[in-house]
């Protein structure tokens, strides 16, 4: 059995990030998960936070007003340390982000919606709004064969917004597969040129006849190769092609996964997925208090993952518990209605019976409360105990396994992830 210097949990942005920190400082990595973190879900994009215009001063607004929110305990820093690495990882792996954390971005989802956002992959930048804007038509097209993309639902409600759109079902090409076709299938068709030019012949034609100066397209334009994919497609069309995210699984999220797990596969880091961490084997005396260390906290010594017919003992020196909350299942309720932390058993901060889990409103202004339930940590991101002791010291949490943020209804799941995943990565 290898020791580690860190053993990272969990597979998402923040895991990733944090385990690239740590190997990029020359230490023995092991980024350990039961499976793909959110970016499998996730739209690809970089949501930092719900802001009109500038969302790094609205981060910096938020932090110096809840100095519980991971954005104030991990630092603005952080978090432009973390962009400037992610974006460095992508341009490696031929994957450009563009947009810059100054300025919201609104983009089309496969519902038609702009959403906000800060970064996006440079294969979704021909359809921000203020190009849709420009006067232009745009055709929404795309294939029956994949499901729960309706272009005609998204050109209506951008047409409802004031955006000159027109839809279109292009003809599947003939492929040796006559099952199902999800996002993945084809994201590998579209990395045949072959595909790719029947495609763009049938794009060429609607171009020819209605003279668009863009087309949206399912976000599934090829998964390593995207980005020459997505310049064939234009050359071939005539017009810019621009992706939109699609249902899950998310060809654009997993294109980001598989960048960061190349730049830490070079780092000299390991990955190993289909582990899921059930218990850990820690020293909790607060050994530390006793000498007058009021917060020293025990130490985590090893974990137990599954294994074919036994468990795998893992060891090191650190750790990082990336396996985030309630939505990714680093949470869990028990039938008693606690909350329980499911890889380190850590003390979960959350509402104090099942009845205050909820707003009852469902669109309540503040969110449900049990979406900000997570690990409570001091100014180290160390777990804390109901009476703000460290539990751990050689454990640090990050992303959404955090209390005291709504992610999804603050529009910052990949903003903390980034910044307190890079942080955990530097600690």
């Amino acid at each position: 059995m290898m020791n580690y210097d860190t053993i990272v949990i969990g597979a998402g942005i923040t895991g990733l990030m944090a385990a690239l920190g740590r190997a990029e400082r020359g230490e023995r990595v092991l980024l350990l998960a039961k499976g793909h973190g959110t970016t499998h879900w996730a739209s690809g994009c970089v949501d930092l936070l719900e802001a009109d215009d500038d969302p790094l001063a609205a981060i910096t607004r938020l932090a110096a007003e809840r100095p519980e929110h991971p954005y104030a305990i991990a630092g603005i820093g952080a978090l432009e340390q973390g962009l400037a690495r992610l974006r460095a990882a992508c341009e490696a792996a031929g994957y450009p982000l563009v947009g810059s954390a100054t300025r919201t971005l609104l983009l089309p989802t496969a519902v038609g919606a702009l959403r906000p956002t800060a970064l996006v992959p440079a294969t979704m930048a021909a359809g921000e709004s203020r190009q849709l804007a420009d006067g232009r038509p745009t055709l929404i097209a795309g294939l029956h064969e994949l499901r729960d993309f309706f272009p005609p639902m998204i050109a209506a409600n951008l047409r409802a917004q004031g955006l000159a759109a027109d839809s279109a079902y292009l003809t599947m090409p003939p492929t040796e597969r006559h099952r199902e076709f999800g996002p993945m299938i084809f994201a590998r068709l579209f990395e045949q040129a072959e595909f790719r030019a029947q495609i763009g012949s049938q794009l060429a034609e609607h171009v020819r006849r209605g003279g668009y100066a863009r087309i949206g397209l399912p976000g599934i334009l090829g998964l390593k190769g995207a980005a020459a994919a997505v310049r064939d497609l234009q050359t071939r069309a005539g017009a810019l092609i621009f992706e939109i995210p699609t249902l899950p699984t998310s060809v654009p999220g997993a294109r980001i996964f598989h960048a960061l797990e190349d730049a830490l596969l070079a780092a000299g880091g390991r990955v190993q997925i289909g582990s899921l961490v059930q218990r850990a084997e820690g020293i909790l005396e607060h050994a530390g208090h006793e000498m007058g260390e009021e917060h020293a906290g025990g130490r985590l010594v090893a974990v137990y993952s599954e294994a074919a017919a036994r468990e795998q003992r893992h060891r090191a020196r650190r750790w990082v518990l990336a396996t985030g909350g309630v939505l990714g299942g680093g949470l869990r309720a028990e039938h008693d209605g606690e909350l329980r932390e499911t890889a380190l058993g850590l003390p979960v901060r959350a509402p104090n019976s099942r009845g205050d889990w909820f707003d009852p409103r469902f669109l309540a202004e503040g969110g449900h409360p049990i979406f900000q339930a997570g690990v409570a940590v001091d100014a180290q991101l160390r777990p804390l105990d109901a009476a703000g002791r460290v539990v751990y010291a050689n454990v640090v949490v990050a992303g959404g396994s955090l209390a005291g943020y709504d992610p999804i209804r603050e529009g910052c799941l990949e903003g903390v992830a980034i910044a307190t995943g890079w942080r955990a990565g530097a600690l």
